[in-house]
């Protein structure tokens, strides 16, 4: 374990904030934990940092960061229909996704390019383009920071929901993921659900379509879309798409007959929350360095020197144009620290 003090975290989150942490745990080991554990390092705040793809500094983190370290994944099951892999919490998500691919097991391609880490993404309950993490989800070992000691999550344990799960509510800041465990299946399904991909693949012949094919027809689209953070710092999606009641989004529907609206069941409808942004007018509008990106309406980004409480004052007027014109209210993705 590497422990520093006034630590500086601006290489260690997408939106490229200049903010320190009091102090910051490297950790190399899950018994690390156990080790500040043991010097109540848990007492004080701490925050469990990945890549910090999903988290708006707004000033200095006066409490411990803890960034996972740990990498390595393995085959615990194997069939000759599907594989179930354990892996640990500092793998980045991308290049999991891309080592399945290469080994041909289906359930995650559609997951592709997602920033962060494996750590993370059981907590996000993260998802794009139809498929979500629950959909191939097993369990997950976590280290209880009240307790000191490990317990396994099965999925009905994480209580997932759209982009979320008990560990942001009830167990919000007490557990640390240390490794998830994903089943994974060798027989094709090409999952096409997502408006974009099946548009991609209008008129291919669905028996054709191979692993590699999805994983890079996501990578396409997600480039044509979302800016890089390496060029343009962000943190993705700002706000979750608006669920409503479906009666609301029908009769928006027919006032706004080409806005998407993704069905989920006779009582609530999802819209796209883009769209709605990109109908007030801000798409590609800036306020000092914080802006809207000029592709995507749902992404703002750090156009140079931005400050956590710019990016947070630009999405707080945005919210407030959305729910004077549709009435509805946005729900921000990102967490504010």
């Amino acid at each position: 374990m590497n422990l520093k003090s006034d630590f500086c975290l601006k290489p260690f989150n997408t939106f490229g904030i200049e903010v320190l942490a009091r102090q910051c745990a490297q950790i190399t080991d899950c018994n690390d934990l156990t080790e500040l554990y043991k010097k109540g390092s848990f007492k004080q705040d701490f925050l469990v940092i990945g890549e910090a793809s999903n988290i708006l500094f707004l000033s200095r983190f006066d409490g411990l960061a803890i960034m996972p370290l740990i990498r390595g994944k393995e085959i615990v099951e194997e069939t000759d229909h599907q594989v179930v892999l354990k892996i640990q919490s500092g793998e980045y998500w991308s290049s999991l996704v891309d080592y399945a691919v290469d080994n041909n097991w289906w359930g995650i391609e559609n997951l592709s390019m997602i920033p962060g880490k494996a750590g993370a993404a059981p907590i996000q309950n993260i998802g794009a383009y139809g498929a979500e993490l629950k959909d191939v989800f097993v369990s997950l070992e976590a280290f209880d920071t009240k307790t000191g000691e490990f317990k396994n999550f099965n999925k009905n344990d994480c209580k997932f929901g759209y982009r979320d799960s008990v560990f942001k509510s009830s167990y919000k800041s007490r557990f640390i993921v240390c490794s998830i465990t994903i089943k994974l299946s060798k027989i094709a399904k090409p999952n096409l659900s997502y408006r974009a991909l099946s548009e991609f693949f209008a008129g291919t012949d669905k028996s054709t379509i191979r692993l590699k094919m999805i994983r890079d027809a996501v990578n396409q689209i997600r480039s044509s879309k979302l800016p890089d953070p390496q060029i343009i710092k962000n943190g993705g999606s700002f706000f979750k798409n608006p669920i409503v009641k479906t009666s609301m989004a029908e009769n928006l529907k027919k006032k706004y007959p080409e806005m998407p609206l993704y069905k989920i069941d006779q009582k609530k409808s999802k819209i796209a929350a883009g769209w709605l942004i990109e109908q007030c007018g801000w798409k590609g509008k800036r306020i000092g360095d914080a802006a809207v990106h000029e592709k995507q309406a749902l992404v703002l980004v750090n156009l140079g020197k931005a400050k956590g409480s710019d990016i947070l004052h630009l999405s707080e007027k945005i919210a407030e144009s959305v729910f004077k014109t549709f009435n509805i209210k946005l729900e921000k993705e990102i967490q504010l620290v």
